[in-house]
């Protein structure tokens, strides 16, 4: 069974291409209906309800209904067409840096180990580019796609990629108007800077340009944040999924040569800022980063093969994700001490003059969360006597070595 012919219901096909080569339901009431009844068992009616439910736009069902299908795959072949499936979910849903990583993984194994399957990875990884201007390598994999389907000779095939290449140019996805307007006609976008990390852009030297899910989930934070006395970035616009911010004249405490090198120290401007931030009242705050989310966030990533283990901090290298993802569930604490957190608190996502950067995860969470993250940072880079200047001015006498310890690995599957 191909890679889209599940789409088909017994009146015939369930989804059509729209102008932009993306699949859209032909009845969206009929395909509604249709999975109301869904009652998936096995690998085919998890992988195939995924798919359709993804074309109502149920981006995550979609995800939980593919990745129950990725845990029954039992060929090489169905657990690429399933990395395939959902990097279109990504992608349709505007995180166009996930959806690159699973097709590109997709295209690495089906030219290793499932040939049959290899078209399919080589045009949606085109397509994907294409959307983000990248017309050169694009071209490239949509004409090995139209050369392997050319040989294997299947009409219909044939002519979805012919149509996919004669669209090329029409394919990159526009800045919405309101960006466009505020960037120029010939932008110069940089990803060479400091804050490389992220999924952000300097443009023009002067805006940085966040774009996608993370980055409408950034502008509900940076104004509800804003409007409780928390210095911010200023938000030059936001459209659509993209957002800029006015770049802030500042440089990271990270990018100091040493923690005591300005007039406050790295230490104790995070401890000070990080309790002004947990001092907000939570019932307040509409995010929710509890361990209920977090956890099934975190199970995603590793279902979904999207950590990297050879990352993780030096004394977690033996383990696996899935090994990782074990022992958090294991040694789950039995309580959360809940606070206002900000979910990355690092000395690159605070500026000099206690601006706080990367708001995106911010929610109710545990407040070792954060100081997990902080503590592990200034360590490696400025030294324990800095640690202890951080919990001086955060306020906390007694750090909990062992929820220090848990939130820590906890950051491993993000």
């Amino acid at each position: 069974m191909s890679v889209s012919e599940e789409a088909v219901g017994h009146e015939g096909p369930l989804y059509r291409f729209d102008e932009r080569e993306r699949m859209i339901p032909v009845d969206p009431e009929r395909l509604a209906a249709r999975l109301a009844k869904a009652q998936p068992v096995d690998f085919a009616g998890y992988r195939q309800t995924g798919i359709e439910t993804m074309l109502l736009g149920r981006y995550d069902d979609a995800l939980d209904l593919l990745d129950r299908a990725l845990e029954l795959v039992d060929t090489e072949e169905r657990r690429i067409t399933v990395w395939i499936n959902l990097g279109d979910v990504y992608r349709y849903r505007g995180d166009a840096a996930t959806a690159e990583t699973l097709y590109r993984r997709a295209v690495e194994h089906a030219r290793a180990a499932a040939p049959d399957v290899l078209s399919y990875a080589v045009q949606h990884l085109g397509k994907a580019l294409a959307e983000q201007n990248e017309l050169t390598e694009a071209h490239a994999l949509l004409r090995e796609a139209l050369d392997l389907r050319t040989a294997e000779g299947d009409p219909e095939l044939i002519e979805s990629t012919r149509v996919a290449l004669e669209s090329l140019p029409a394919l990159p996805i526009p800045l919405p108007p309101k960006v466009a307007a505020l960037l120029g006609d010939e932008p110069t976008w940089s990803d060479e800077h400091e804050g490389m990390s992220g999924g952000v852009a300097l443009v023009n030297e002067t805006y940085w340009v966040k774009r996608g899910p993370k980055a409408t989930a950034e502008h509900e934070r940076l104004n509800w944040l804003r409007e409780r006395g928390i210095r911010l970035p200023e938000i030059a616009v936001f459209d659509g999924d993209v957002l800029v911010l006015a770049d802030a004249g500042a440089s990271s405490l990270a990018a100091r040569s040493e923690a005591g090198s300005g007039a406050t120290s790295v230490g104790a401007i995070m401890g000070e800022l990080l309790r002004t931030l947990h001092g907000l009242p939570i019932d307040e705050c509409p995010f929710d980063g509890r361990l209920d989310v977090v956890l099934a966030q975190a199970r995603r990533h590793v279902i979904e093969g999207l950590v990297d283990g050879e990352d993780f901090d030096p004394d977690n290298q033996e383990f696996t994700p899935e090994g990782v993802l074990a022992r958090l569930l294991a040694e789950r604490p039995d309580h959360e001490d809940l606070v206002v957190a900000h979910g990355d608190f690092t000395p690159p996502n605070v500026l000099e003059g206690s601006i706080l950067l990367d708001v995106g995860a911010l929610g109710v969470a545990d407040r070792y969360r954060d100081l997990a993250l902080a503590v592990r940072d200034l360590r490696d880079d400025f030294g324990e006597d800095e640690v202890a200047v951080f919990f001086a001015a955060y306020g906390l006498t007694d750090p909990d070595p062992v929820r220090l310890e848990y939130y820590r690995l906890l950051d491993e599957l993000f």
